[in-house]
């Protein structure tokens, strides 16, 4: 059972809410859901952040969503969509790599 959870709350359950749950924040122009999607994909960043490599952008994935939710707040969709992409970029890559390993 913990095994699990660990994998929801750490692996793409966690990204996939947290993104989907971003674009609809900023499709319907509600800031509260960005906030939410913040605070899901923070065990994930904490995970990550243990790669030194990624470790500064990666630490930086919530306060980016939270910055969203900011300029959705200020009427900034542009920006809101903007502010998203590090996350978006970060989960690609992540799915490519996953993906292609042998």
């Amino acid at each position: 059972m913990s095994a699990i959870l660990v994998q929801i709350f750490f692996g793409w359950p966690a990204i996939i809410l947290s993104l989907t749950v971003s674009a609809v924040g900023v499709l319907k122009k509600l800031s509260w859901m960005l906030v939410l999607g913040g605070l899901v994909i923070i065990p994930f960043s904490f995970y990550l952040s243990g790669y030194p490599s990624i470790r500064f952008l990666v630490f930086l994935l919530p306060f980016f969503q939270f910055g969203a939710a900011w300029a959705v707040h200020a009427k900034q969709k542009i920006l809101a969509w903007i502010l998203l992409l590090p996350l978006a970029s970060v989960s690609t890559i992540l799915a490519y790599i996953v993906l292609t390993q042998k």
